[in-house]
């Protein structure tokens, strides 16, 4: 049984229009759903799975990708070791459909659906702080970030790029101590802090250029606090990809990472503001099966 999960307002309301046309190639019936609020789709994902779908296709941006991939999970349980995830990008932000070289023709995307290979994918798990100031728990399949990210994602509407200038008026850093698997703790103050999967965030920032999804660790990207000159300056960086080039940027691989500060830092994760600090992330490597061309 195949199950798309269809968030009707991704790509200005064209996700629909979109999943129709890739829907008219495959040969069977496949069930739709269509999103009506927040967390909607990780609602709908886990009942489909539990009613034996085999196949759930994510038609959206990178915010309803993460909502579905966390419908695969009932705490830290997974559901089903047979569902398999079909990703049709459509949104905002569509960053981690870079990392699979998806098709945006719509009859290659339904060949995807119909005889896709399916490749196993790392996941992070996020144990992050609510707006409750409790734990929660969520996975992320792209990037989680925090610092200036947060901020971002908390204002973003149509652009990433204009939404990081306004928020680099304003922001002047965070204080945060980092501890990396378990050992390695400094104290920096930093403009953002990358924990990646996937590459690329923010609308095609590439945060994470040496990331790999399939590779067992996470990819994390420390930029130290810059002025604002010091940031429109390097810009170019996070899209060229020569961002750990950068002076003041660090990059490390690890299993685990935490992060705690005295000051609120927010939390964003594949693009959806969340939360805030203090923060774990760890990587569940081969967590997900995802169809690719």
């Amino acid at each position: 049984m195949i199950v798309a999960i269809v968030n009707p307002n991704s790509g200005r309301g064209k996700a629909a229009e979109t999943w129709a046309k890739v829907n008219a190639f495959l040969p069977g019936k496949v069930e739709t759903l269509e999103t009506k609020r927040p967390a909607h789709a990780i609602e709908l994902t886990r009942s489909a799975i539990k009613a034996g779908a085999k196949t759930i296709v994510a038609v959206g941006g990178d915010g309803t990708i993460n909502e579905v991939v966390n419908g695969f999970f009932e705490g830290e349980r997974e559901i089903s070791h047979e569902a398999r995830l079909v990703i049709i990008p459509h949104g905002t932000g569509s960053d981690f459909a870079k990392i699979l070289n998806l098709p945006r023709d719509e009859k290659k995307a339904a060949a995807i659906i119909h005889d896709g290979e399916a490749r196993m994918v790392d996941l992070l798990k996020v144990r992050y702080t609510n707006a409750n100031r409790s734990s929660s728990l969520r996975y992320s399949i792209n990037v989680t970030s925090f610092g200036m990210g947060g901020v971002v994602a908390a204002r973003v509407k149509r652009s990433y790029l204009f939404a990081t200038l306004n928020t680099a008026l304003k922001f002047r850093g965070n204080s945060i101590t980092l501890t990396i698997d378990g050992t390695d703790s400094m104290e920096e103050r930093i403009l953002n802090v990358a924990v990646g999967n996937g590459q690329y965030h923010g609308g095609g920032m590439w945060a994470c250029p040496g990331a790999s999804i399939d590779d067992g660790f996470l990819d994390i990207t420390v930029v130290r606090y810059l002025s604002l000159f010091e940031l429109l300056k390097g810009i170019p960086t996070l899209y060229n990809g020569t961002i750990l080039t950068h002076p003041k940027v660090k990059a490390y691989r690890a299993k685990r990472v935490e992060a705690t500060s005295n000051e609120t830092v927010l939390i964003e994760i594949d693009g959806e503001p969340v939360g805030r600090l203090p923060v774990e992330i760890s990587i569940i490597p081969k967590a997900v099966r995802v169809l690719i061309p």
